[in-house]
């Protein structure tokens, strides 16, 4: 949900647009949750489940979650800087 949030706020400056060639330059924040529950499908389909994902598995895709998150909020604050509201 971090990274929804943080993509949706950077969005609103002229200067920032979305980097998923998937989603196009401007997405909706109901395309982007969308996406966000179709990519993360297995992992939600695995939990109802009961499944067990294993440890490495959840420490890299919290890893690269972080990594997005971070970079979204960075892009988000220069542009909050340096760039026009929408």
């Amino acid at each position: 949900m971090l990274d929804i949030y943080t993509t949706y706020r950077g969005l609103k400056y002229d200067c920032v647009y979305e980097m998923n060639p998937i989603l196009g330059e401007s997405p909706s924040l109901q395309t982007m949750t969308a996406f966000k529950l179709f990519a993360l499908y297995p992992a939600i389909e695995s939990d109802i489940k009961k499944e067990v994902l294993d440890r490495k598995t959840m420490r890299q895709v919290n890893a690269m979650m972080i990594v997005v998150i971070a970079n979204n909020n960075a892009v988000g604050n220069r542009a909050k800087r340096n760039c026009l509201k929408l």
